[in-house]
């Protein structure tokens, strides 16, 4: 079984709403309009704990984010020659304390969301009267703009003070992009063989007590309402890898590094990409794919590189819940 919350809007809405779908005559009818309990006493109590980890786990790492940047602000203040252990190829020099503060901004605005997931009451925000997903589609859509907008204002930002190349917007070889679609595809086997044959899925199914499909998965493969499909499927095959990407890769990671060295900005800003979709259950594989994006980026020196394969990645997981088996050799 291959799961799919790629899309921190998305996986932020489900959680948000705990919605079950149950099918019914070909129709996927939320749990809370059915009547029928949803889970059981202790499926609850584990997801109840799941939400307090979601919550401690964003603390610790936004505490350690700030702590860290502000402990390199300090010491390149009183050392200005300082010289990190690891440069490697994306440059920091062009990042100052408005980037800082933006930076701060970013962190706050994911995590905070991603806390308030964790601590919405079940069923807090889905009214009886609501109609089959009608919720969805504007949920995703409120989502998606949001992310777009704040795109829009860093590229706004990096437009006016003429460091588009600075983000990694630049012109790159072909040779350097072709290598963007194979590195996707082979992440997808990676994770994908990591989740199935060698049964990291299992085991991180049976330590959340995560449903066995999960509600974002059922949407895709049974909802005949083509609007919210369609939707879903933009969102998470272009819109979310250009901002997360941008976001991640090409902002809060160089600033990271600037601050932190190169192997700390990996580590947490892997870690943050990871826990803003919300679950547990994507929380591991997520986080080590965004390492390799990170790997990737600086492999190549262009943003456009870890865009290419993101958007590679989200399209094949995509596929394969729609149509099992036909890029993946194995689960579905």
């Amino acid at each position: 079984m291959i799961f799919f919350a790629e899309y921190g809007a998305i996986a932020h809405f489900l959680l948000e709403n705990h919605r079950v779908f149950t099918k019914e005559a070909g129709v996927l009818i939320p749990a809370w309009r059915s009547g029928r309990a949803a889970y059981s006493t202790h499926t609850c109590f584990m997801n109840e704990l799941t939400d307090q980890l979601i919550t401690l786990f964003s603390s610790a790492l936004i505490a350690v984010m700030f702590i860290a940047v502000a402990v390199g602000i300090f010491r390149q203040a009183h050392a200005p020659n300082i010289q990190r252990p690891l440069k490697w190829h994306i440059p920091v020099d062009h990042l100052d304390m408005l980037d800082i503060a933006m930076c701060g901004i970013i962190v706050l605005y994911f995590s905070l969301g991603a806390l308030m997931a964790a601590a919405t009451p079940p069923g807090a925000s889905a009214p009886p009267t609501t109609t089959n997903m009608e919720l969805d589609g504007y949920k995703i859509f409120n989502g998606t703009c949001l992310n777009l907008i704040l795109a829009f204002v860093l590229l706004v930002r990096m437009f006016h003070t003429g460091r588009m190349e600075a983000l990694g917007l630049k012109k790159h070889s072909l040779k350097a992009l072709l290598y963007a679609p194979v590195a996707g595809y082979l992440l997808v086997l990676v994770i994908h063989f990591l989740l199935d044959r060698a049964g990291l899925f299992q085991w991180i199914e049976q330590v959340t007590h995560a449903p066995a499909e999960q509600s974002i998965v059922s949407v895709l493969r049974h909802s005949s309402d083509i609007p919210l499909v369609v939707v879903i499927c933009f969102s998470a095959a272009i819109a979310a890898p250009l901002v997360e990407e941008l976001i991640f890769r090409g902002y809060l990671y160089p600033i990271m590094k600037k601050y932190t060295g190169a192997w700390f900005a990996l580590v947490t800003t892997s870690l943050l990409f990871g826990i803003i979709h919300v679950s547990l259950v994507p929380f591991i594989p997520l986080a080590i794919f965004g390492a390799m994006l990170v790997l990737l980026y600086e492999y190549t020196g262009s943003i456009w590189t870890p865009i290419i394969a993101h958007c590679i990645f989200n399209t094949a997981t995509l596929i394969n819940i729609l149509y099992p088996g036909v890029l993946l050799p194995y689960g579905t």
